[in-house]
């Protein structure tokens, strides 16, 4: 009885599928195929989403889901849903030997011990068990394609040269989006000679209203010349997301002159929050990796979570502002970017800020309460702040937020300019010769658990003997309560007098090296130091002055007692100083 259940079960479900395929359009209005051809959705005022695709339009209900897919995509779930352990559990399966049995006239005898019911009560209740089987809520089917239509535009590994245009001009609705598993490649339009004749762009988001987009499996989007790789010229927000049990990535690459995700040639990229998936978007020249095309401003950019990868194009920023060449203003700009958590790697090129300016553009207006972010500028651009010749001011760490900002060295000798500040101003070029960009002090009065960590790095001087182009190096942790005035970092090193020296630190293992090139100088820091070092696997603080070399352990520092702590080197002398003599060195200092 089980098994021909199982086999009528199975005969409706083909039955369906063959219905399901022959409908000139969608059974559910809800699933469509961009291996078909372009698809436009634009929201509707009574919150419906109209459909249109090969000169058909279907309505899709307010409430329920536009999905876009491939069919080849759809075709590949069908064939897994009938096999496995989920095909078991429902009576679906690979037919067998063992339950095969061949159709029977209607009017055949039964064979004596056939399966039937043993009753009538048997009868209807396995009538009743099949009911209500049909009863339970079924998954959408998915949609047809257009009648007579066929696969359009195919391309190289799966991609498709077909786009994608969501449009919402209505202010008080979200048009809501899922892409799933949709590869789309029209990098090969435009004309990179002649702006005017701008490229297609894989999914462009239009309108007024919020629109936000689901990410299911793996999406890419690969953009014409002057166009964003998902272009955003809407004013409303645009949210990517993944918020259900499927994991979704998208990589989006922007066309010459655009943003990986954002402005394309002349666009700004505002309004734009990513809470989950993988996301990687990569400008291309002149381009944000998130934010503006070539001479447009990045802004109102969040990052509450996920893991963020973003590349600028040359002299762009990896979030923030795309370049502006000499124009000025708020061109290039990146302003209002905070991170709330999640991974985020943010690298500019050429004269881009890790976070904020492109070229000639300022960072301002940055926030960063958790997650762990690594920022990187290139050839005078800041690692959080201005591009090159650009002004890096408001920016704030919080929280347990995990920061390390990378300023990379002025780099080739043709573009004269000096390397910019970790976090702060990008470098600059005057008649007297290269600056380099002026530091500025982050806001991290409300830094916990958190840190910052500045690199100031040179790949041209790994021959020199600097262990992989670290120049300088130097951290910051949370600042005791109350916070004095003045106080910027808790662990520094300074002269015998109390005045601060450079110094460079790098933790290898756990152990953290800090080096100064003195013959006398003290090491003073915190207990708040100690124990967030300690939270990062460092085990032992080496000290390292011209002469002398002195290990001393973490744990035992902290088993002292006493806010701060102090250790002395005058040529080859040492001496630690206790923790009452650490503090009062401190008071005396400030």
């Amino acid at each position: 009885m089980k098994k021909n259940n199982a086999f009528r079960r199975a005969a409706a479900l083909i039955a369906v599928l063959s219905i399901t395929v022959s409908l000139a359009a969608p059974a559910f209005a809800d699933t469509y195929y961009i291996d078909y051809g372009d698809i436009t959705i634009t929201k509707n005022e009574d919150g419906s989403q109209t459909i249109e695709q090969g000169g058909e339009k279907w309505k899709d209900k307010a409430g329920e889901e536009t999905i876009i897919t491939t069919s080849n995509t759809v075709i590949t779930t069908l064939e897994s849903d009938l096999e496995g352990p989920a095909a078991e559990d429902t009576g679906f399966g690979p037919v067998a030997e063992d339950n095969y049995q061949p159709a029977q006239p209607e009017d055949a005898e039964k064979p004596e011990g056939a399966d039937q019911p043993e009753s009538a009560e048997e009868a209807k209740s396995a009538d009743q068990h099949e009911s209500a089987e049909q009863d339970q809520p079924q998954q959408a089917a998915p949609a047809a394609a257009p009648a007579g239509a066929t696969p359009v535009n195919p391309k190289d590994d799966g991609f498709w040269g077909n786009t994608i245009t969501v449009i919402n001009n209505i202010a008080d609705k979200v048009l809501n989006l899922t892409l799933k598993d949709v590869k789309i490649d029209v990098s090969d339009t435009g004309n990179e000679g002649r702006p005017s004749r701008t490229g297609k762009a894989a999914l462009s988001v239009q309108g007024k209203g919020n629109v936000e987009i689901e990410l299911d499996g793996d999406n890419e989007l690969k953009s014409g010349t002057q166009s964003a790789g998902l272009e955003k010229t809407s004013t409303g927000t645009l949210t990517l997301k993944d918020d259900n049990n499927e994991a979704g990535s998208l990589t989006a690459t922007g066309g010459f002159n655009s943003a990986g995700i954002g402005g394309g040639y002349l666009g700004d990229g505002k309004n734009i929050t990513i809470t989950g998936g993988t996301v990687n978007a990569t400008g291309n020249e002149d381009g944000a990796g998130i934010g503006g095309g070539s001479s447009g401003s990045g802004e109102n950019i969040t990052i509450n979570d996920g893991k963020v990868t973003a590349t600028g194009g040359s002299y762009a920023a990896g979030i923030g502002g795309g370049s502006v060449g000499a124009w000025g203003g708020d061109a290039g700009s990146g302003k209002n970017i905070t991170i709330n958590g999640g991974t985020v790697n943010a690298t500019g090129t050429d004269g881009g800020a890790g976070i904020g300016g492109g070229e000639n553009g300022n960072g301002e207006d940055i926030t960063i309460n958790g997650g762990k972010v690594n920022a990187s500028g290139a050839y005078g651009g800041a690692g959080i702040g201005g591009g090159v010749n650009g002004i890096g001011s408001k920016v704030t760490v919080s929280g347990a937020a995990q920061v390390t900002a990378t300023a990379t060295g002025s780099g080739p000798d043709w573009s004269g300019v000096g390397t910019g500040a970790t976090i702060g101003n990008g470098g600059s070029k005057t008649p007297d010769g290269p600056v380099d960009g002026k530091e500025i002090q982050a806001d991290i009065s409300h830094l916990t658990t958190g840190y910052i960590h500045h690199i100031i790095y040179n790949p041209d001087l790994d021959s020199d003997g600097k262990p992989d182009g670290i120049l300088k190096e130097w951290w910051e942790f949370a600042l005791p309560k109350p916070i004095p005035d003045g106080e910027s970092l808790d662990l520094h090193v300074e002269t015998l007098k109390g005045a601060p020296l450079l110094f460079n630190t790098r933790q290898q293992g756990s152990t953290l090296r800090v080096t100064t090139d003195n013959l006398s100088a003290r090491l003073h820091g915190t207990r708040q130091a100690l124990e967030t070092l300690q939270e990062q696997g460092v085990e032992q603080i080496q000290f390292v002055t011209t002469l002398k070399t002195t290990t001393l352990s973490v744990e035992e520092l902290l088993a002292e007692g006493g806010s701060w702590f102090a250790l002395e080197h005058d040529g080859l002398a040492s001496r630690q100083l206790s923790a009452a003599q650490a503090e009062s060195l401190k008071c005396q200092m400030r």
